[in-house]
């Protein structure tokens, strides 16, 4: 027929731009949460790429043909763009979480595990109490639309089908993995450092007095304390996280100008 003559062309591209979308929804905060229905997802990714679809240059397009062996290689590539940008926007997330779990294991709380349908794994009250907290700071501070911003840019700077896989973000992931496990580490580290204290004083408590029973005095003491710590040093946690934020955005930022190179 005429009219899928004229279409089927324009095929291998626009498969190309919706892997690259689709890529985003794999592993962005948010969008590759289980909250946000498939169908609903599906439907965002082909109305963008409708829109992004006739602002791009065929003309640095490369020529490809409507084959599976072919395109295989090439959409796997594409996946990679928005699945790149979806994980830097992730890990620090993820990271914070992984605070609020060492948090949670000290004052005795890992053992309440529960499902967070955000990233659709297992993890304890405070992590996933973290985790939203952070994830809303990401959302208040642009993160949904710097990720596609971001995304948009690569089509710009490069075409559809010009990835390669050797162009994965490997550099800045394994920076904000290097800077995400410190960020864990100083969200958690006032009430280690507490829970800490706490376990030297119920010791000596429990030598001076045999009697005291350390199953119903020291648990409530240490959750409680370690609670108290938590909210005290909310503010300051919200300021390393932002600044954290920062840190991802830029490289995010980076890596995607990297691309058009």
């Amino acid at each position: 027929m005429p009219v899928f003559d004229s279409i089927l062309p324009h095929a291998p591209v626009f498969a190309l731009v919706l892997a690259r979308l689709s890529g985003l929804f794999l592993l962005a905060p948010l969008l590759s949460s289980v909250m946000l229905p498939r169908r609903v997802a599906a439907l965002l990714i082909l109305v963008m790429a409708l829109a992004v679809y006739p602002t791009i240059d065929h003309a640095r397009v490369l020529h490809l043909r409507l084959d599976v062996l072919d395109l295989l290689p090439v959409i796997a590539a594409e996946l990679l763009v928005g699945a790149g940008i979806g994980l830097l926007a992730l890990l620090p997330l993820a990271c914070v979480q992984l605070g609020g779990l060492l948090m949670g294991q000290q004052m005795g709380l890992g053992i309440a595990g529960v499902l967070n349908p955000a990233v659709d794994i297992e993890s304890d009250n405070v992590g996933q109490i973290l985790f939203y907290l952070a994830l809303a700071a990401f959302i208040g501070m642009g993160g949904i639309e710097a990720m596609f911003a971001c995304l948009m840019h690569t089509f710009a700077g490069m075409p559809p089908g010009g990835m390669l896989l050797t162009q994965a973000p490997l550099e800045p992931v394994l920076v904000l993995l290097a800077s995400g496990f410190e960020l864990a580490l100083r969200i958690a580290l006032p009430v280690l450092a507490i829970i800490m204290l706490e376990s030297v004083a119920v010791g000596f408590l429990t030598r001076t007095v045999p009697s005291l029973n350390i199953m119903s005095f020291g648990f409530p003491v240490r959750i409680l304390i370690g609670l108290l710590v938590l909210i005290a040093g909310l503010p300051l946690i919200s300021e390393i996280v932002q600044t954290d934020l920062d840190g991802m955005f830029e490289s995010m930022r980076d890596w995607t100008v990297t691309l058009g190179l």
